[in-house]
């Protein structure tokens, strides 16, 4: 992906995972005020919550920003 100064929404299909197995996903993503244009640039959450693979994880990117996703079996 290239990088992008706007701000922009990604839906992320998890078909990649193993069927019938749950995972615990980490989410480190952009904060809700996050922009790198201010001083809000660090503005970050990290979430966590149990996903399948037929689950898709939306990605809100802020100007700027990104996301990253650790993924480990459940259990």
């Amino acid at each position: 992906m290239r990088p992008s100064g706007n701000a922009r929404t990604l839906d992320l299909p998890l078909s990649f995972l193993d069927a019938g197995k749950s995972y615990v996903a980490e989410i480190y993503r952009d904060g809700n005020q996050a922009d790198y244009r201010s001083e809000r640039r660090f503005d970050l959450v990290i979430d966590k919550r149990t996903v399948k693979s037929t689950d898709t994880i939306r990605m809100v990117l802020a100007p700027g920003g990104g996301q990253a996703i650790r993924l480990v079996p459940a259990g």
